[in-house]
């Protein structure tokens, strides 16, 4: 008996036109990924009434939702359209805003088992967050949020009429080669601070919609955008201490740029320091501030964050 392979799983997205319903016809994209755990909870209700013989009367199955993340590396090109699911908004002459869109898509999950392969699809999938991270010598890596309004029963057939792209070839970035023109600016900021790493988080705070006589959720409202992080900044001055002191707006902005010279520019104009300051690690150790950040709205760009992309 053949059993699916984790190294041979297909994961495969389209975006839905109406919003919990898989297209007719899907023009699936396979994607890139490290893993997924997005899947089908169920929840129950255990019966509290009381027994003379103590048993568990029943249990009940009362509603499923669809939760879960997809762990990246960070490619040019590869992931635009959840970029654009993430800030609820979509490219416009290279760049990218955070607003008010409402979208989501089907993911299916193809589990390779010989002759015969599973088909598990998610529907209704918003991207409620992604966290990136920036650290030295290693690959930019993406974790991606990700909620849905239900799962159709599981099949072992394609969708009629579905069809697949192939995934991107672009190169991972990376942290040591691949990212450029760091700036962490403010007023009392004479140089931008070494950063040894950065997390980002954008966060949507999506929240689930539950209504009477409905088994799945009835959908998804979207909460305060949100971007927070934490940089790890060597103690060469007294520049980023004093931003923090003083909570002065900050400006942080870097770029990716792949060797074929294909970029994003990441761009967050107000951010507040939230703490930080320097310690004494002991001997071997360089002086760093481990900094927590949030950004708010910028009038002058009309958004929180941006992100313009550039081909090479």
């Amino acid at each position: 008996m053949s059993f699916a392979d984790g190294s041979q799983v297909r994961l495969a997205d389209v975006s839905e036109a109406t919003i919990g319903t898989i297209p007719a016809t899907p023009a699936f994209q396979i994607m890139r990924y490290r893993t997924a755990s997005v899947r089908l909870s169920k929840q129950v209700d255990i019966s509290d009434e009381v027994r003379a013989d103590r048993n568990v009367p029943g249990i009940t199955d009362v509603g499923r939702n669809v939760s879960g993340s997809i762990e990246t590396r960070f490619s040019y090109g590869t992931y635009d359209r959840w970029l654009e699911r993430v800030l609820c908004s979509e490219f416009t002459g290279g760049v990218l805003k955070n607003g008010v869109t409402h979208k989501a898509g089907t993911l299916e999950m193809t589990y390779e088992q010989g002759a015969t392969d599973s088909y598990v699809r998610y529907r209704g999938c918003r991207w409620n967050t992604l966290d990136l991270n920036l650290r030295s010598r290693q690959p930019v890596q993406a974790t991606w949020g990700i909620m849905g309004i239900g799962s159709p029963t599981p099949t072992t057939a394609i969708i009629t009429g579905a069809t697949y792209a192939a995934a991107t070839t672009t190169e991972d970035f990376n942290a040591g080669l691949n990212v450029a023109n760091l700036s962490i600016q403010s007023a009392a900021m004479v140089s931008s601070p070494k950063v040894q790493a950065l997390s980002l988080r954008i966060n949507n705070n999506i929240y689930q919609v539950d209504v009477v006589g409905q088994y799945d959720a009835y959908g998804h409202g979207l909460g305060r955008f949100e971007v927070t992080g934490n940089m790890t900044v060597l103690f060469e001055d007294l520049s980023a201490y004093t931003a923090i002191l003083n909570h002065e707006d900050v400006t942080i902005g870097f770029d990716m740029v792949d060797p074929a010279g294909n970029k994003y520019a990441f761009a967050i104009p107000k951010v507040k320091f939230n703490d930080g300051g320097p310690a004494a690690p002991g001997n071997g150790q360089p002086v760093v501030l481990e900094v927590p950040f949030q950004a708010f709205f910028d009038p002058t760009s009309a958004a929180s964050m941006s992100i313009t992309k550039t081909d090479g």
